[in-house]
């Protein structure tokens, strides 16, 4: 992909508004210049070269003052970096936007085949209405968001395919559960004892997992199967979560590529004995993810 270069225009222009977002997949590709694809760091060569498309490549910057940058071509003191990206072999939960993923799966109906939110379509229609009005105050969107997500709480089922949605909740670090049967066990249905037939069995050859069985009605879910159910999301669903979907999904809270900074936020520092050089942490971090 070819990188446009910034020009100045010959107009003044006047800043309308600014807009904070979330970067897509192509918006993070998009403002960098090169993908990482190499663990190594250096070649082996008696130079110590960056190893081309590894964390080091001179084409996001320089972090030595003996090397210029090979994107821009100006030295340490000139060159403001240029950045890089990396793509993750699985999809991540992103720890910042943790708990609006859950409050958008509780939202919407984890059936793969519907992913419709839990309102009817005429709440749904009401609440569009009112969304489209565009003085509406930060305020008075957060107390909508807040109302909607109040009511799809006590949506059991699905008003659109008729599945079952129970609560959606964090259980353990950046884990998510959902307790799809979590108000219908007392009542003790078909569907359910169907689901624990296989796990009534197990107990009579280990009866200490008899405590344990209730834990076969709850389905963790990963990031994999959350960003499936992100992507089915029907477009005019999107901005029932308050969110705008010219700007961001909610597939993109879920990482699947990783902005890499460049060379002169992560500076090799050459040992005194000049027999290598000691690593940023960032830098060592990041080439865990490849």
């Amino acid at each position: 992909m070819v990188k446009e270069q910034f020009r100045e225009r010959n107009t003044a222009c006047k800043i309308s508004h600014v807009t904070f977002c979330v970067d897509s997949p192509t918006e993070i590709q998009t403002q960098s210049h090169l993908q990482i694809v190499s663990k190594n760091l250096y070649c082996q060569d008696p130079q110590r070269n960056p190893v081309p498309h590894g964390l080091l490549d001179r084409r996001m910057g320089t972090n030595q003052k003996d090397a210029n940058c090979t994107t821009c071509g100006q030295n340490l003191s000139d060159c403001v970096g240029h950045f890089g990206y990396i793509d993750l072999p699985l999809p991540v939960f992103h720890i910042g936007y943790f708990r609006c993923v859950i409050n958008i799966l509780q939202s919407i109906c984890k059936n793969p085949t519907c992913v419709r939110i839990l309102l009817s379509d005429e709440k749904a229609a009401t609440f569009r209405a009112k969304l489209r009005n565009p003085g509406l105050s930060y305020l008075v969107r957060k107390a909508m968001k807040k109302k909607i997500l109040e009511m799809t709480k006590k949506v059991g089922v699905c008003p659109h395919c008729g599945d079952i949605n129970g609560t959606v909740k964090k259980c353990g670090l950046l884990k998510i559960s959902h307790e799809k049967y979590r108000n219908r066990t007392k009542k003790k249905e078909a569907i359910i004892e169907d689901i624990l037939t296989e796990y009534n069995e197990a107990v009579k050859f280990n009866p200490e997992i008899e405590s344990h069985k209730k834990f076969g009605l709850i389905q963790v879910m990963n990031p994999l199967e959350v960003l499936q159910l992100f992507d089915a999301i029907p477009l005019e669903d999107i901005p029932l979560l308050l969110m705008n979907a010219d700007l961001s999904k909610p597939s993109d809270l879920i990482l699947t590529r990783l902005l890499v900074p460049p060379n002169c936020i992560r500076p090799s520092v050459i040992s005194d004995l000049k027999s290598g050089t000691n690593e940023d942490d960032l830098t060592m971090k990041l080439s865990e993810n490849l």
